[in-house]
């Protein structure tokens, strides 16, 4: 075999396999990780327009597939719901978790002045799961986790 036919059958072999890749591709897709971008679910708000940045706030988190935030009287009242990824980060690191809603009950509480703070964390089945809530006079949130 001549080095020309034998590099022709090289490159056709080369194309042969790239090919196969590109089809392989296209028929089944690599599989993303669980913590990319890419896999986090979107995260559907329900908030007055006010309060539309503390709904994002705790979207951007990205643990959270559903988040409602509401208003009556001197009262803000957030309802988190998780995603699947942010149950696994819940199981994983729920102790953890529960301070970072704690920092963010206070930080809602320094920009909504005068008002008592409830947020309740639920699990992707609508089970509440933890709570923190502040109230217009304390100092700090409290928070509680169900057992």
């Amino acid at each position: 075999m001549s080095r020309t036919t034998y590099s022709l059958w090289v490159t056709a072999v080369f194309v042969a396999i790239a090919g196969l890749i590109l089809i392989g591709q296209r028929i089944a897709p690599p599989q993303r990780a669980a913590n990319s971008a890419e896999a986090r679910q979107s995260c559907k708000v329900e908030s007055p327009d006010e309060l539309k940045s503390h709904a994002k706030y705790w979207c951007a988190i990205g643990l959270f597939s559903h988040v409602t935030l509401s208003t009556k009287d001197d009262n803000l009242i957030a309802v988190l719901q998780l995603s699947q990824n942010g149950a696994q980060a819940w199981q994983m690191q729920g102790a953890g978790l529960v301070g970072e809603f704690r920092q963010n009950t206070d930080r809602m509480a320094a920009e909504a002045k005068g008002k008592n703070i409830s947020v309740d964390v639920h699990d992707p089945s609508d089970e509440r799961i933890a709570a923190c809530a502040r109230l217009s006079t304390e100092a700090e949130a409290k928070c509680e986790v169900k057992k």
